[in-house]
């Protein structure tokens, strides 16, 4: 393992190793946020604990993407039966990968409880239950403050689960070590992750901006503009999801010697 400290401008270059997984595979890599999008949909309507499952089940996802990052570049297929990696090998990871998601879920679940303080628990029911959002609570703002309360508590969450996946089932190690080490070798590239995230913010905000225009140009208002801002939205977030595993090759190389990563372009 390399644990690299990276100069800052290396986190753009991730955000384009994303988009270059996507040209090499595009119609797997569409598949593959399909089936993501269908299964994180579909588990809150489990009753009583979906919301849960749901939360703690995108770290096998985080890294089920990084693996079909891996693959592309290898020249190997991308199914949907990597989101499973996570489930398989030596029983010793499996449960360390199983109580990784409890504590991603659990971390979640305290960031939104901090919310409770702007909104009186809304956001946490909305998603921990799948309850209705209260009657009001976008008019007053209250919904709002929730969700800038959350995404502040949830900055050290995403730093200490960030690397923890590839960490426990790639390289063997437990929960804590890989938490703590996540932390570390994120707050070592703040800037490259400053960086990575400032640019998939620009890329969102400026398809969705033309997805807006667009809708407007072809007088689709309502369901079928929304209709046209979706497909957007999930074909910028297949490369989002796949450029994970270029943080991980860069600053933490990878786990078998026999697997070495070409830079895809």
């Amino acid at each position: 393992m390399l644990l690299r400290k990276v100069p800052a401008r290396e986190g753009l270059l991730w955000v384009r190793f994303g988009f270059a997984c996507l040209r090499h595979r595009p119609l797997q890599a569409l598949l593959l946020t399909l089936v993501y999008v269908a299964v994180i949909g579909l588990l809150p309507f489990v009753p009583l604990v979906g919301g849960l499952l749901s939360l703690g089940a995108t770290q096998l996802t985080s890294l089920g993407f990084m693996q079909a990052s891996r693959n592309m570049v290898a020249g190997r297929a991308a199914w949907p039966k990597v989101f499973l990696g996570g489930l398989q090998g030596p029983p010793r990871r499996v449960r360390a990968m199983l109580w990784l998601c409890v504590l991603y879920a659990l971390a979640l679940l305290a960031a939104l409880a901090l919310s409770a303080l702007a909104d009186g628990g809304g956001l946490l029911r909305m998603i921990a239950f799948s309850a209705a959002p209260a009657k009001g609570a976008m008019a007053d703002g209250s919904l709002r403050r929730a969700a800038l309360v959350t995404m502040l508590a949830y900055i050290p969450v995403a730093m200490a689960f960030w690397f923890a996946p590839p960490l426990v089932a790639w390289w063997g190690m437990s929960p804590a070590q890989a938490l703590f080490t996540s932390l570390v070798v994120v707050w070592r590239n703040l800037g490259a992750f400053v960086l990575y995230v400032l640019q998939w913010w620009g890329v969102f905000a400026a398809g969705l901006v033309l997805a807006v225009l667009a809708s407007a140009l072809l007088h689709l208002d309502g369901g079928p503009g929304v209709l046209l801002v979706l497909p957007v939205s999930l074909l910028l977030f297949t490369p989002f999801a796949l450029s994970f595993q270029a943080s991980v090759h860069s600053l933490l190389g990878e786990p078998e010697a026999d697997a070495p990563q070409r830079a895809a372009n």
